[in-house]
């Protein structure tokens, strides 16, 4: 292609971005709102699903140690822990850090725990977290197996709950993110209609002196896109300043189990979605609305 006609067609789409303005503001405005829908949805789909990763993170199962092994054997049994399949962290609960915290949780009684400093009647155990908890029965039935370990203490209904409960989300944020996006091609590509149908007659014109099909199409895709990320621009503005007031609002109120993502960790994912699928949207959505007006 040659550098003229490159020329040629980002001067007619801008031209007709501001000899349209009304239209293509009205264009603006369809595309920024679509986006500003899906990328709502898209940061609600990030926290949600992170949210629910931490929870499946968070989830420990307790393995409790023979009272008979010494130090050597804990650490013995700890490595074996650290290397069974889907574990992914390993946590030594002593009995001494266990009688502490229990007398800290009872706070002017625990005094009474005194006597059993000498001779302390808990048992050592291993606070484990794993990378699946999907698997979780399959790597309980691994570590039961461990020469040391009298029991494994496991809430296997909590563990069913979380893991759907995980699932839920991802998929529904799929299929919604998905249905958004499909719902915003139909809207931008009628709007975009709108301005195709009144230089219906330029495009016979141009048809009839002989000009290609890609030579009328290509003003039309440029300005459909340049429209798509201005409308982007717009959206991601919105999203960056509200998302950053609820962050604060949220840090402010330091809710335990309730953290959202800092703006710093999406700012890239949002300008990069919202500006990719404003053009891609736009250019669609004139590339479609184009095609009609070409049977001539």
């Amino acid at each position: 292609m040659k550098i003229r006609g490159v020329r040629y067609f980002f001067s007619e789409a801008f031209k007709n971005i501001f000899s349209n303005g009304w239209m293509t503001l009205a264009s603006i405005f369809t595309v920024m709102a679509s986006l500003l829908v899906l990328g709502v949805f898209m940061v609600l789909s990030i926290n949600l699903t992170s949210m629910a990763g931490d929870l499946e993170g968070n989830y420990q199962i307790v393995a409790i140690v023979d009272e008979a092994i010494n130090d050597d054997g804990l650490l013995t049994i700890g490595k074996q822990l650290k290397d069974t399949p889907n574990v992914d962290s390993v946590i030594l609960n002593t009995n001494e850090e266990r009688l502490a915290t229990l007398k800290e949780r009872m706070g002017e009684n625990g005094e009474l725990l005194d006597r059993y400093q000498d001779d302390n009647p808990l048992r050592n155990m291993y606070l484990i977290t794993l990378t699946d908890l999907s698997k979780s029965q399959e790597t309980v039935d691994i570590m039961e197996d461990i020469a040391g370990i009298i029991k494994i203490q496991q809430n296997e209904e909590s563990i069913d709950k979380l893991v759907a409960i995980a699932n839920y989300i991802r998929n529904f944020s799929l299929w919604i993110i998905i249905a958004l996006a499909v719902v915003s091609v139909f809207i931008i590509s009628n709007t975009i209609k709108l301005t195709v149908y009144t230089r219906r007659k330029e495009i016979n014109i141009m048809k009839f002196v002989g000009a290609t099909d890609w030579f009328i199409r290509w003003p039309f895709i440029i300005e459909g896109i340049a429209i798509g990320i201005i409308g982007a621009g717009a959206s991601i503005a919105i999203i960056m300043a509200g998302y950053s007031a609820i962050v604060n609002v949220v840090n402010s109120l330091n809710i335990m189990f309730f953290t959202v993502k800092p703006l710093t960790e999406l700012t890239g994912i949002i300008i990069g979605s919202s500006l990719g699928l404003g053009a891609i949207l736009g250019g669609l959505g004139s590339l479609i609305s184009v095609r009609k007006h070409l049977n001539v």
